[in-house]
């Protein structure tokens, strides 16, 4: 991945907890540009976004390197998506 000035601004808010969902990335980092890193087209990568479980580990993977943080970060931010959805969820059932 050829690495973008932008990938830096959000480790930096992701280090201070500013960024804490993987949709927020890409206020940041516009997402044609990291789509495009890994190779796969905007819809798809932007339903990704939308559901992040659906990421291959592999993709999360190549993303962190680029930010420069651990993998681990962006799979905790995605699982934190899947619960905020699924707890908004049943608010909304109630």
């Amino acid at each position: 991945m050829i690495k973008d000035n932008r990938y830096n601004i959000a480790r930096i808010f992701i280090e201070k907890g500013e960024i804490t969902t993987i949709a927020q990335i890409f206020d940041y980092i516009p997402k044609s540009v990291v789509s495009h890193e890994l190779r796969t087209n905007n819809n798809r990568f932007t339903r990704l976004i939308n559901d992040p479980l659906e990421f291959k580990l592999i993709e999360l993977s190549k993303i962190a390197r680029a930010i420069g943080i651990e993998t681990k970060v962006l799979v905790n931010m995605a699982l934190q998506d899947e619960h905020r959805r699924n707890r908004s969820g049943k608010k909304g059932a109630r």
